[in-house]
């Protein structure tokens, strides 16, 4: 009974998370791309382009071209991998549909930067909460998850073939100066998200591989603020490493240079830490 219970709770969580992140995206969607022709990939993109060339209907636009890239992905794809796409396959057109009379109500009359700025950070918050609960938003994801199977391409360089050609219609379409917005979109957008999904880095992993252990261990193990400090030994080589505030990294980097000018050393962000001593 608790652990239905719990299950509950994580389903009620994570589809929560889903429906407030594409409820942003669709706000972003009716306030900002829309009016500006703002194409940055996606059935959505695809959306605008038709709207703006035939007039099509956006919401309905997305319903159908979601609908089917699920059906072609449960034909493809792992059948548990798809479920959350169902529901944005019909959640996200049903959100475009009621916000559309929001971005009538609101005329903000900002700038172009202002509006492709304003739009890649919401845009950006939704998918990032709908991401760290591992959910999809469906669409074109799923040509990636396809394309995966028989091509031996990342998902990164596949993400940029099939949104590029989007992104390229948008720009012969609307102008080429659209383009630019777009890029612009794209770039604060997956860093926003990147930064909801894996939070912001306030600490540095520092690796070690000194040539006098015994001095950089018993420098490091002095240090009142060093979060972990870890010896092991990889093919007959010690190696330390600790993780420290950013605050106070350039600190300790530059003392282990200074106590062994000839270790290896290696510095990379740290998002989330567990345990230790």
């Amino acid at each position: 009974m608790k652990f239905r219970r719990k299950k509950i709770i994580k389903f009620i969580h994570k589809y929560s998370f889903l429906c407030i992140g594409l409820f942003l995206y669709a706000l972003a969607f009716n306030m900002f791309m829309v009016p500006n022709d703002f194409v940055v990939g996606g059935v959505s993109g695809i959306s605008i382009i038709l709207y703006k060339l035939f007039s099509f209907d956006t919401s309905l636009t997305v319903l159908i071209l979601s609908i089917f890239l699920t059906i072609i992905g449960f034909i493809f794809c792992d059948k548990d991998r798809m479920y959350s796409s169902v529901a944005s396959s019909i959640l996200l057109p049903l959100f475009i549909k009621l916000t559309l009379p929001i971005s009538q109500y609101f005329d903000l009359n900002l700038s172009l930067l202002l509006s492709g700025i304003y739009c890649a950070f919401i845009v950006g918050v939704g998918l990032g909460m709908v991401y760290k609960v591992g959910l999809s938003t469906g669409g074109t994801e799923i040509i990636y998850w396809i394309l995966d199977k028989y091509i031996r391409k990342s998902t990164g360089q596949l993400m940029v073939i099939v949104e590029g050609i989007i992104i390229l219609i948008g720009a012969v379409s609307f102008g080429f100066q659209k383009l630019m917005y777009s890029l612009i979109i794209l770039y604060i957008m997956s860093n926003v998200s990147d930064r909801i999904v894996i939070g912001i880095s306030d600490c540095k992993l520092i690796s070690v591989m000194p040539k006098n252990v015994d001095l950089v261990k018993e420098y490091i193990d002095s240090l009142s603020f060093v979060k972990n400090v870890s010896l092991i030994t990889e093919d007959n080589k010690d190696v330390i490493y600790c993780v420290v505030h950013n605050k106070d990294y350039k600190i300790v980097y530059d003392e282990i240079k200074k106590i062994d000018n000839e270790c290896f050393l290696s510095v990379t962000n740290t998002y989330e830490t567990m345990g230790g001593f």
